[in-house]
């Protein structure tokens, strides 16, 4: 629809019909007939579902560039319906579009948009302050572009979440500047959710930044004690943000051992507040941030930098009413409002279901990849890869999957190929570790070729690489192609589970400055998107070819991540890590805000990949390495990896070995029945099971900062030890009831307690009202059903939580299910009855438990607590499928 013309009292009500596309692109919301609204030759905005509006701005003809411009983030099927809105003129000034769920009202002088909650009538947010600046794109000849900025408004008390994986430390990027591009240990995905329910999807591929700070940086000189000092006195109070830019290009920061200190001292009190503390850890980004809490309006501050690192340029930003998102190229303004109403399970919940409506859903894994990864850099052949897994199964560590890194090619040349003298029947490997120990293996592939090998040559020779380099072009299908055919016949012909991608920004970035095939012709327009179309490559090719096997529910490892990556089955690695505390420490906020950006998937070396000498015998580094698989329990996949040394659990002593093995690992596999049912309402229903505290405590405003402690899943709040001392205060979020320890069963009431988990327990909550659901010990996912199934009970509320089952392997359906069928049974505790509802089973799947036999425990101090089953569970009872109402008003077995 055009507005032209249209007078002040005309309605529009508009059903749109939708349009058949291509599904190698994505046809993108408002392409559909009767689904844009062209605003002014300078606005559209499409209308995508009843919750999320398209907008885009151009210099001219913003209806045309809409309909012209390629999406790589977008999922191809969307939009899959046509929701119903209307279209109103109040007067000469506004214009109205209004759908069940979301309502724009536009300023037709400005063209701001103010978003609004159809059911309450609450303000959301509003756009404002779009610019369009002229530069140009080396890549294309110098050929003309623009630098594109947006804003949008913020409620003094809203938190904004997401934007990818980076290593400041902090969860919370509201006034915060970022720097968005992709970089060892950093992932951009430019998804924001907010605290209000709302989320930004910014469609746009280039290097970007969030909140880029404006005006003049600080002015340095050196003091005595050689520290870099600037002075500096805030106009307003408040959390003031400081922006370090190392370099104006890439590839200053450090590999190992970079030093960057940023402290501010007030002048009149002396007191310091610590910023960033970067000491001596591995790949320091070229830029990084961080908070000075408190700063007062009036006050002379002194910022106190030391580094190894001369930064280019640091800026004090103050607190903001507002954010800015960036980018460096661009013909147009692209972005998603998605906003999923009252119905969410929280707001984070409902902005983060809206990103996976937008660019596609993350599937089900195959069961036995929540299970415990063994990897290290790297297993020399064959025959020491096999006698690993032998020991893990002598050892009676559970595992599910080992990893072949690099270097198995040999003397062959850079490549997915083995080298038949340490690798003499690759094929035999795969299937000895499969029938023998039932374990997966995953292998390590990069992206790019040693120039002797025939995979240069073969891409060379087609004009498949960027820039004459050794990487492939990623962003063309021929490519693409190619890249998956190599791995197909070297890995997946054999019963290679999985490919680790390595260095998928892509390392070193070949294609800055370079044409390369996606979109916009330009590496530099395309610069953040690598790593999606990598793992896209081997998606598409193993759910075409190997559909019946390894395509069913494709895995991969990669090193970057992009929006969208999701809907290839890539798991987003941190990088490579020192094997520090303080490394410890950033991954868990790292971690947090990835998967607010709407990415459910995340993984880590634990232990840190660049480890200390002596290693093996240093107590320290074993406290550390403990601390560290306590933490990786409860992220999405559970891998441990490293270098200077082997990672394998007997290397570090009998002591070390059993506290892992008893607090982590163990832990992991018990927990099996929660973590597969809460990620398959991941697929299902676009839920988080790693979830800052925000997601479920929004109110809070401890809550929204806090980045060492989260939620994992609806019941278990997860307080890692991140430092050397042996003891953390925690903060209970308000919640009706109490919290429980999930190791004493002692009741806390919310607010700061103080934890000193002994080195083989956790600092671990269940929230009043919850149930955790425990199967039995296991040495890997698949090796026998959920009986008997343990069914703990926190009482002080109504609970509930439903089990999710199936056969594990069978490919995902629409549903997030398994096309062979699945089973759910919903558990139901009535707090005011005390009785326990195990509903009728719903659905089927061949191999299912058809009988089982449930161990219920109303936990209480000393009872049901810890790692280990129930000795006397309150109720043990058979369940053959049809309800039961069980009451657990004393504590006695009946």
């Amino acid at each position: 629809h055009s507005l032209t013309g249209v007078t002040p009292a005309m309605l529009l009500s508009c059903a749109p019909a939708l349009l058949a596309f291509s599904a190698g692109r994505s046809a993108g919301c408002g392409t559909a007939a009767g689904s844009l609204v062209e605003v002014s030759p300078t606005l559209a905005i499409g209308v995508c579902e009843e919750g999320i509006l398209r907008v885009v701005r151009a210099p001219s003809d913003a209806k045309a560039a809409l309909l012209a411009r390629e999406s790589l983030m977008v999922d191809p099927t969307f939009p899959s319906t046509a929701p119903r809105y209307t279209v109103t003129r109040e007067g000469p000034a506004t214009t109205v579009m209004t759908t069940s769920t979301l309502k724009a009202t536009i300023d037709m002088a400005s063209e701001h948009i103010t978003f609004y909650d159809v059911a309450s009538g609450t303000k959301l947010t509003a756009d404002f302050a779009h610019r369009f600046v002229p530069t140009t794109d080396p890549a294309l000849g110098n050929a003309s572009s623009y630098v594109l900025s947006q804003s949008w408004q913020l409620a003094p008390d809203e938190g904004l979440y997401g934007g990818g994986q980076y290593q400041n430390g902090y969860v919370g990027f509201e006034g915060m500047p970022i720097e968005m591009v992709q970089y060892n240990t950093e992932a951009v995905v430019p998804f924001f959710a907010s605290t209000r329910g709302y989320g930004i999807l910014w469609d746009n591929n280039a290097w970007s930044h969030l909140n880029p700070p404006e005006g003049a940086p600080l002015h340095f000189s050196k003091s005595p004690s050689g520290a870099l000092v600037a002075s500096f006195t805030p106009t307003v109070s408040g959390d003031h943000a400081v922006f370090a830019d190392l370099c104006a290009g890439f590839g200053c920061g450090s590999i190992k051992g970079g030093v960057l200190s940023l402290r501010v001292v007030d002048s009149s009190s002396g007191a310091v507040r610590r910023v960033q503390e970067w000491d001596r850890l591995a790949n320091l980004p070229d830029s990084i941030s961080g908070k000075a809490r408190g700063l007062r309006a009036g006050v002379r501050y002194e910022l106190q930098l030391v580094g190894t690192t001369s930064a280019e340029k640091v800026f004090v930003v103050p607190p903001s009413k507002s954010t800015t998102i960036r980018s460096k190229l661009g013909k147009l303004i692209d972005y998603y409002f998605a906003f999923a109403g009252p119905a969410a399970p929280s707001p984070l919940d409902g902005a983060i279901s809206g990103y996976r409506n937008i660019t596609g859903a993350a599937h089900l894994y195959g069961r036995w990849a929540y299970g415990f990864w063994q990897c290290k850099e790297h297993y020399k052949s064959q025959a020491e890869l096999l006698a690993a897994a032998t020991r893990f199964r002598e050892e009676r560590i559970p595992l599910d999957a080992i990893v072949q890194d690099w270097l198995y090619w040999g003397s062959l040349g850079w490549g997915p190929q083995w080298d038949p003298a340490s690798y003499p029947d690759p094929a035999a490997l795969v299937a000895q570790l499969r029938e023998a120990h039932h374990l997966k293996l995953m292998v390590s592939v990069w992206s790019k070729f040693d120039r002797k090998t025939s995979f240069h040559k073969a891409m060379a020779a087609d004009g498949l690489l960027l820039n004459g380099s050794n990487y492939y072009d990623a962003w063309s299908s021929a490519a693409r192609e190619r890249f998956y055919s190599f791995s197909k016949a070297a890995h997946f012909a054999i019963g290679v589970e999985s490919l680790w991608l390595d260095a998928t920004e892509p390392e070193n970035f070949p294609n800055r400055d370079q044409r390369c095939a996606g979109p916009s012709g330009s590496g530099n327009a395309d610069f953040n998107s690598y790593s999606l179309q990598t793992t896209r490559a081997i998606a598409d090719g193993l759910r075409r070819d190997f559909g019946d096997s390894q395509g069913r529910r494709v895995f991969s490892l990669t090193r970057s991540a992009f929006a969208g990556q999701q809907r290839t089955g890539a798991t987003l690695w941190s990088g490579d890590i020192s094997g520090a505390w303080d490394a410890l420490r950033r991954q868990v906020a790292a971690s947090l805000n990835y998967a607010a950006s709407g990415m459910p998937y995340w993984s880590e070396d634990i232990g840190g990949f660049f480890r200390p000498d002596g290693q093996h015998t240093d107590r320290g580094y074993a406290a550390l390495l403990t601390r560290w698989f306590q933490f990786g329990v409860f992220t999405p996949i559970f891998r441990v990896h490293g270098t200077n040394g082997n990672t394998e659990l007997w290397e570090f002593g009998a002591q070390t070995q059993r506290h892992i093995v008893q607090s982590a690992i163990r832990l992991r596999y018990r927990l099996l029945p929660y973590i597969y049912s809460g990620f398959h309402r991941v697929a299902a229903e676009g839920y988080t099971m790693q979830r800052a505290l925000a997601f479920d405590f929004p109110e809070s405003a401890r809550a929204r900062t806090t980045a060492d402690a989260f939620m994992f899943g609806p019941a278990l709040l997860v307080a890692p030890l991140v430092s050397n001392a042996t003891s953390r205060s925690v903060h209970l979020p308000p919640t009706p009831g109490a919290w429980r320890g999930f190791y004493d069963g002692q009741p806390y009431a919310a607010g700061d307690v103080t934890a000193s988990p002994a080195i083989d327990e956790v600092a671990l909550y269940a929230r009043a009202g919850s149930l955790v659901l425990l199967g039995p010990d296991l040495q890997h996912a698949d090796e026998k059903p959920a009986d008997p199934l343990e069914v703990r009970v926190y009482d002080g509320a109504d609970a509930s939580f439903t089990l999710y089952e199936d056969d594990g392997v069978s490919a995902a359906d629409a549903t997030g299910g398994a096309s062979s069928g699945s089973a759910t049974i919903r558990i139901a505790w009535d707090d005011a009855a005390e009785t326990l509802t195990v509903g009728a089973r719903a659905g089927s799947f061949p191999g299912m438990l058809a009988a089982r036999t449930l161990h219920l425990v109303r936990v209480a101090p000393g009872r049901g607590v810890g790692v280990a089953p129930a000795a006397t569970p309150d109720r043990v009872v058979a369940y053959s499928g049809a309800k039961l109402v069980v009451s657990l008003r004393t504590k006695r077995v009946r």
